[in-house]
C-alpha cells in the first residue's frame, strides 16, 4: 500500500523549483482590494489563472482573482523526483469505498497560485477528437466538440520542437497543433535512458497500435511522444498557470491577486421570487483568521476553484441538490440536483516486472535509489540545463481502444453494457435529472467503447518494469457534499468506486493484457523480464486479479483528475452549467474549470483545463460588449 502510494504522489503530483519574481504583487486583505470589480474569479487555478489573465489584457476592466493557496516566487518547490510540499496541496480523503473493502483513498487538489498546473506531473496531451466530439453530443453544448475547442488548444500552449537527437529517437510532432508564442511552454526532454528505447520498439511491434506523428491534433490514441510542460529556456523549469497567467502579466494595475482567502460564499440580490437569481457578491474569509468581507462584481463572478471545491461552493451558497443542502441547514435558493454530482476520475493500479537483463546504466530507477548519482546529475542540469533531471517518469504512452485489450469478453461486455440499467448502478433516492443524464452518458459510452479511436487505457512507456494501467473512462459515478456536521470543512467526497462492475472488469483485463505484454514482447528478450508484483503464479485467472486488486490494496482511485461536479449538460439530465457555462437559474454566475466536463477524456487533464479557461474567457467577453 505504502509503495502504491508513493507511486501515486510521485506520477500525480511533483514539483520542480521556480524562479523569483519581484513584480507580482499580491493583495493580502480586505484593506488591499477594491470593494467592487468588473470580474471576481474564485480560484488561481490552471483555468481561473487562464480567465482571470484573458479578461483583464485589455487593461480596462477590473479582475480580482482569489487563491486560498499562495503564490510562490521563491524555490520553495522542490526539485524534480521530490513530493511537494504539504502547503502547496489540498489533500482530503475518500469516505470508505463500499465496493473495495471499504479502503479510502487521498485526493488531491493543488493549493497554490496555478493550481494543478503546479504540482502534477505535467503531462502537456490532449484528449481525441472523439473525446470533445462526445461533450457536443448532450443538447446546448455547441462549439465544445473538437472542432470549437481545438483553436483554445492551440493558443495557450507553445511547444519547443524537438532536436536533432530528440528526432533520432523517433520523436515526431506537427507544429500546426501549437501557437507560436502560447503562453505555457513545452517540450521534450533531452535524455533518454536505454530501456526506454526498448519499451518503445516492443509497442511498436503489435500490429494493431497505431503509431502517430502528433496526438495533439485530435490523434490522441496508439503510440505517441507527450510534451512536458518545461521551458527550456528557463533551465526545463516547470511552465504553469502561475507564472503564464499571472507573474508574466505583471504589473498589470487592473488585475488584483488576493492571496491566503478562500471565497464562502456567493450572495445574491432581489426577491425570492425571482426566476433567475442575480450574483452580485462573494463573501471572502481570511485563511488563517476570523475575518470576513464582502466584494461586489459589476458584471460576473466566476468560479474556478477545482471539481471538488466548486460544487461546495454552489451548495453553500444554497445551489444543489435540496436535500443536501436541508441536511446542512442551508437554505435552499435554487434546487439543482446535479450539484456535486457526476464525480469521474483515472483509477489505476500499477503491477511490477523485473527487468533481470537490463546491464544499462543509468536505469530509470537509479535517479531514486542512488544519492551519489542523483547529486550528480543535479550538478550537471544547473550547470548545462540537461541530462536526467529533464526526463520525468516518461515522455511516451500507448493509449488503447477497448478492442485491442478487453479480448475475448469484447462482444460480451458490449453486450452487458447495452443491457445494464442505469438506475441500478446509482444511489436509491437519485432524481430522475440524475438517472436520465447517466443514461445518456452510458449510450455515449458505449458508442466509445466500440471506436477504435478513443483511448480507454493508458500506459505510460517509463521504461521501467512497471504495468501501470489507467483506466481512462469509468462508468461509475461518484459525488462531492458538504459536510452537515462542519458545512465549511472538508467535504464528504465519494467516488463510488467500482459501483458500476464494468470498471473492476476493464482493470482486469488491462492488467491481463499489459503482463502478456511484459512477458511475451519479442523486444523484451535481452531483457530477461520475470514478474514481481503480482508474485509468479499467484495470478492465474480473473478472480486472481480481482483479488490482487482488492485485498493486496493495489488499486488507486485518484489520479489526480477529479472532473464533471458541475457538469455542463441540460438541466433536465442533471446538468449544472448550459453551454455558455452560465450556472442554471442564476444571472451573472458562471463556472470556469474541470468540475463542467460532463464526460471525463482520455488524457490528462492539464491542458483541457486550459481549454476551458481560454474559452470561458472568449464567452464571457462576448456577452459584455
Amino acid at each position: 500500500m505504502a509503495h502504491t502510494l508513493l507511486i501515486a504522489l510521485s506520477f500525480v503530483a511533483v514539483v520542480q523549483a521556480l524562479p523569483s519574481w519581484s513584480n507580482a504583487e499580491v493583495k493580502q486583505g480586505a484593506t488591499d482590494v477594491a470593494k467592487e470589480y468588473d470580474y471576481i474569479v474564485v480560484g488561481a487555478g490552471t483555468a481561473g489563472t487562464t480567465v482571470a489573465d484573458r479578461l483583464s489584457e485589455d487593461g480596462k476592466q477590473t479582475v480580482l482573482l482569489v487563491e486560498y493557496g499562495r503564490l510562490a516566487q521563491d524555490d520553495s518547490f522542490m526539485p524534480l523526483y521530490n513530493t511537494p510540499a504539504p502547503e502547496f496541496l489540498y489533500n482530503l480523503t475518500s469516505v470508505p469505498q463500499t465496493n473495495v473493502n471499504n479502503r479510502t483513498f487521498p485526493v488531491a487538489n493543488g493549493a497554490v497560485v496555478g493550481g494543478g498546473s503546479a504540482v502534477n506531473g505535467q503531462f502537456f496531451d490532449r484528449g481525441s477528437a472523439e473525446d470533445y466530439n462526445n461533450w457536443a453530443e448532450f443538447p446546448g453544448n455547441g462549439g465544445w466538440d473538437w472542432e470549437g475547442l481545438y483553436p483554445y488548444f492551440k493558443k495557450g500552449s507553445a511547444l519547443t520542437p524537438p532536436t536533432p537527437a530528440m528526432k533520432e529517437w523517433g520523436i515526431t510532432y506537427n507544429p500546426a497543433a501549437y501557437a507560436e508564442n502560447g503562453s505555457v511552454v513545452s517540450a521534450y526532454p533531452d535524455f533518454r535512458y536505454a530501456t526506454q528505447e526498448v519499451h518503445w520498439k516492443a509497442w511498436i511491434e503489435k500490429e494493431n497500435v497505431p503509431v502517430q506523428t502528433e496526438h495533439a491534433d485530435g490523434h490522441a490514441y496508439g503510440l505517441f511522444w507527450i510534451p512536458t510542460s518545461m521551458d527550456p529556456a528557463r533551465q526545463y523549469n516547470r511552465s504553469f498557470a502561475g507564472l503564464s497567467h499571472y507573474i508574466k502579466v505583471q504589473p498589470r494595475k487592473n488585475y488584483h491577486l488576493l492571496t491566503l482567502h478562500r471565497v464562502t460564499k456567493v450572495n445574491f440580490s432581489g426577491s425570492e421570487k425571482d426566476e433567475r437569481k442575480h450574483a452580485v457578491s462573494v463573501e471572502v474569509r481570511d485563511r488563517y483568521s476570523s475575518t470576513v468581507f464582502t466584494v461586489k462584481a459589476k458584471r460576473e463572478i466566476i468560479l474556478s476553484a477545482s471539481a471538488t471545491r466548486t460544487p461546495l461552493l454552489l451548495q453553500y451558497s444554497g445551489i444543489g441538490p435540496k436535500n443536501v443542502l436541508n441536511t446542512a441547514k442551508v437554505k435552499t435558493l435554487i434546487d439543482l440536483p446535479g450539484v456535486g454530482w457526476n464525480l469521474q476520475d483515472h483509477s489505476f493500479a500499477l503491477s511490477l516486472y523485473n527487468q533481470t537483463g537490463d546491464t544499462s546504466f543509468p536505469k530509470p530507477t537509479t535517479i531514486g535509489s542512488n544519492a551519489t548519482y542523483k547529486e550528480e546529475v543535479y550538478s550537471l542540469f544547473k550547470q548545462t540545463n540537461g541530462g536526467p533531471y529533464t526526463a520525468w517518469v516518461t515522455s511516451s504512452g500507448a493509449f488503447l481502444p477497448p478492442a485491442t485489450f478487453v479480448g475475448e469478453a469484447f462482444d460480451a461486455m458490449i453486450e452487458e453494457i447495452a443491457n445494464q440499467k442505469p438506475e441500478d448502478f446509482l444511489p436509491n433516492d437519485t432524481p430522475k435529472e440524475l438517472v436520465l443524464g447517466y443514461q445518456k452518458q452510458k449510450e455515449i459510452l458505449l458508442a466509445s467503447f466500440k471506436s477504435k479511436t478513443n483511448a480507454w487505457l493508458e500506459h505510460p512507456i517509463s521504461g521501467k518494469g512497471w504495468g501501470m494501467c489507467i483506466l481512462l473512462k469509468p462508468f461509475s459515478r461518484g459525488y462531492v457534499k458538504i459536510n452537515p456536521v462542519d458545512p465549511l470543512g472538508d467535504p464528504i467526497f465519494d467516488s463510488r468506486l467500482w459501483s458500476n462492475p464494468i470498471d473492476k472488469k476493464m482493470h482486469v483485463r488491462m492488467q491481463t493484457y499489459i503482463r502478456k505484454h511484459f512477458l511475451e514482447s519479442k523486444a523484451f528478450k535481452d531483457l530477461d523480464i520475470v514478474e514481481q508484483d503480482p508474485i509468479p503464479g499467484a495470478v492465474t485467472d480473473d478472480a486472481g486479479w480481482e483479488d490482487w486488486l482488492l485485498n493486496q490494496d493495489k488499486l488507486m482511485a485518484s489520479n489526480g483528475h477529479s472532473v464533471g461536479t458541475a457538469a455542463m449538460m441540460p438541466r433536465e439530465l442533471g446538468g449544472v452549467v448550459d453551454g455558455q457555462l452560465r450556472v442554471y437559474g442564476t444571472r451573472g454566475l458562471s463556472i470556469a474549470d474541470t468540475s463542467i466536463i460532463p464526460l471525463i477524456p482520455g488524457t490528462h487533464t492539464q491542458t483541457t483545463a486550459y481549454a476551458i479557461g481560454e474559452k470561458a474567457a472568449d464567452l464571457i467577453k462576448a456577452r459584455h460588449l
